[in-house]
């Protein structure tokens, strides 16, 4: 398993970075709001998990996205894909979900993030997810433009190109672009955003309900 995932990442024009560098400080600040999670009930039924930073916190129409299926909503606001290893447990894997839409990368490229730290990152996630839950699908939602941090699209937008050329490699990946339908040409769409030009509003997550319900297993 570790040797495909190398072989993946490096097909994919990556070397993987070994964990050199100490997120655990940073994603300490997470550990509040993720125990919240914990109220969530566990049920036998199918449930449908998204998880991710403050674009899925904020998706309160998510759980409405389907009438066949649970979704329950993890996202906390801020987070990284190595906040989201951390606290993987509580957010994704004791629900054992048919299938995992994740949001992540965003703060990671505004950190300062290489494409490599986060693909390697969001590796040891996939493969965790797998180890204990091996048939659920994880749908990546791509990196999403904003005008906010515009100055750094063309390395979202490679971050995003990896991802797809991913899923097509694993039948088990899927990604959901979200990415394209928020720009006006070569430029993202201004109206699509709340007052800090980072987080959207309901006609943003119009286009992502688009894009995202017709992925999810009913």
């Amino acid at each position: 398993m570790r040797s495909l995932a190398l072989s993946t990442l490096f097909a994919l024009g990556f070397i993987t970075q070994g964990f050199s560098q100490d997120y655990v400080s940073a994603a300490a600040q997470f550990k509040d709001e993720v125990a919240s999670f914990n109220q969530i009930q566990v049920t036998a039924e199918p449930v449908v998990v998204f998880t991710g930073s403050s674009s899925v916190r904020l998706y309160k129409n998510a759980s409405q996205l389907s009438d066949k299926v649970r979704i329950v909503n993890t996202g906390f606001g801020g987070s990284t894909a190595y906040g989201l290893l951390t606290y993987l447990e509580q957010t994704v894997l004791r629900f054992k979900p048919k299938q995992v839409f994740i949001y992540e990368g965003d703060n990671d490229i505004a950190a300062g993030r290489t494409n490599a730290t986060i693909i390697a990152h969001l590796n040891s996630i996939f493969q965790r997810i797998w180890a204990d839950l091996p048939e659920t699908q994880i749908v990546f939602i791509a990196a999403k433009p904003s005008p906010l941090r515009w100055e750094k699209h063309r390395q979202y937008e490679a971050l995003n190109s990896a991802i797809e050329r991913w899923a097509k490699r694993e039948k088990r990946l899927e990604y959901a672009d979200v990415y394209s339908p928020m720009l006006d040409g070569q430029m993202v769409r201004e109206d699509l955003f709340i007052e800090d030009r980072l987080h959207m509003n309901e006609k943003g997550y119009a286009l992502w309900d688009a894009v995202i319900r017709p992925m999810i297993l009913n």
